[in-house]
């Protein structure tokens, strides 16, 4: 039987909100069993009050980093000298770090290098540099932007027809990749049709996700990269879509 990976969860609890735990644990959960859960923070200060349950109610290790001068980065060395202690002295496979500082850069850089899979988790503001140094990224607040309710029709006065408010002006929806992420879509497809005669998903997916590691289906609101592919498929009109005979393994070629 395989042996499961061990994780350590490491969360700087100053720049990631405590409305976002359950999920932090939850994703970490899906890379193996959780034997290190650490957050560090300066508890005495009042904006890190809500993550005080969330310290119970998940069985973490608080770590306390008095503050030694006002915007120094003192939450960040604490955090990184205790990710290096894990690094030489636990047994951990993946390190998962729960942050929206670039500071931790370096870090995560380190722990690559010794061959330790390293996933971020933050807000879709961070810097994309610090989001490309993972293995993969995890956008904790991927689902929220849903659509607000549309207001209820009002009934004119009197007998007359309802009265329909005016409409407002069709808003163009967000694309979902980027020019940029695109065309590297469209290399890595043509290459590996080229190369092989088939794109395979397979393939598209790890190519992609070691140019942009954020490039992962629940980032888009997918649960499995095949339905992202669904969701891209009318940016590849160029391509035709096609499943081998055991009905799952799904690839692309160029339209004849």
């Amino acid at each position: 039987m395989e042996k499961a990976n061990n994780v350590a969860v490491l969360i700087d609890a100053e720049n990631v909100p405590a409305a976002y735990a359950t999920k932090i644990f939850d994703e970490a959960s899906n890379y193996g069993n959780i034997v290190v859960k650490r957050i560090f923070a300066d508890w005495s200060k009042a904006s890190v009050k809500g993550w005080k349950d969330e310290v119970n109610r998940n069985s973490m290790t608080a770590v306390q980093q008095f503050e030694v001068q006002p915007r120094k980065n003192t939450i960040d060395i604490a955090l990184i000298i205790q990710a290096l202690i894990i690094l030489f002295e636990k047994d951990v496979d993946v390190f998962c770090i729960a942050a929206g500082d670039s500071d931790y850069t370096r870090l995560v850089r380190e722990l690559r290098e010794r061959n330790k899979t390293v996933i971020g988790l933050g807000a879709r503001n961070v810097n994309q540099s610090f989001v490309n140094a993972f293995n993969e990224f995890i956008y904790l607040d991927a689902d929220e932007g849903a659509e607000e309710p549309k207001p209820s029709k009002k009934r004119g006065r009197g007998r007359g027809k309802a009265q329909q408010p005016p409409a407002e002006p069709k808003q163009a929806e967000p694309e979902l990749i980027d020019n940029k992420r695109r065309s590297d879509l469209f290399n890595i497809i043509d290459r590996l049709i080229d190369n092989n005669g088939k794109a395979y998903y397979a393939q598209i997916s790890v190519e992609m996700k070691q140019k942009y590691s954020d490039f992962v289906p629940k980032n888009f609101g997918c649960n499995s990269f095949k339905k992202l592919m669904e969701k891209l498929l009318p940016y590849l009109k160029r391509y035709a879509l096609g499943t081998e005979a055991d009905g799952t393994t799904m690839f692309l070629v160029r339209k004849k």
